[in-house]
């Protein structure tokens, strides 16, 4: 049995995580990193709460054990006050969950959703961050790093706080099927990523297609189980 640990459980894609893991009786155990305790506590899901992201040194303890790690906690970039502040909740935190992740198992996989169209080179500010992220985090963990670069993602069960991108996409999941290479959903994502935590295999960094073929897998998978 698998123990998934995840960090952004409360948002869209981490949430999608905790629901689809709940379903998968390959997963013995969920435990969920958050700032407050989740609306839903049904076992196996236990809330880790914490309150310093940027150092999660306090959890190492309850880190042990732990196989494979989700970390879909961020921000989108026009919610961003400032650059700095979008650094470090992209960047800082991520790092610092890596660290305390791979310490506490070096074999253990991490999961971490990044966004389509990072970048080293780019020139969007947001895309370079997210790209200095992935190398942070991969320099961590090492080839137990698994990158996920999603588009546009579309929240299936809503969001918790609305955002106004939302409803500027809603139009344009009506052609989902001919925008594949940059639009989403919540489940797909979710699917994959259990998908490659529970050890299946998946080109990093992984575009949409790859998320998709991953998220079918998933679903075949789990039927035969």
């Amino acid at each position: 049995m698998t123990t998934l640990l995840v960090f952004g459980a409360s948002g869209v894609v981490g949430g999608a995580v905790v629901d689809q893991a709940l379903q998968d009786p390959r997963i013995g155990a969920i435990r969920a990193v958050t700032r407050r305790r989740l609306t839903r506590s049904e076992p196996p899901l236990q809330s880790l709460l914490h309150e310093d992201f940027r150092n999660f040194d306090a959890l190492a303890d309850a880190l042990r054990g732990v196989d494979a790690c989700v970390y879909a906690l961020g921000m989108a970039w026009p919610r961003a006050t400032s650059e700095a502040q979008y650094r470090e909740v992209t960047h800082d935190y991520a790092v610092a969950a890596a660290r305390v992740v791979h310490r506490a198992n070096p074999r253990g996989r991490f999961c971490f959703v990044s966004g389509h169209g990072a970048g080293r080179d780019s020139r969007q500010t947001w895309a370079r961050i997210k790209a200095e992220t992935e190398d942070a985090v991969t320099q961590i963990v090492g080839a137990n790093a698994r990158i996920f670069r999603p588009g546009y993602i579309y929240p299936v069960r809503g969001r918790e706080t609305p955002y106004w991108g939302d409803a500027v996409m809603r139009p344009f999941m009506l052609f989902r099927n001919r925008l594949a290479k940059y639009i989403t959903d919540s489940e797909t994502v979710a699917r994959a990523l259990v998908h490659v935590a529970l050890g299946a295999e998946i080109p990093s960094p992984a575009s949409n297609a790859d998320i998709r073929k991953a998220a079918t897998d998933y679903l075949a998978r789990a039927s035969a189980v």
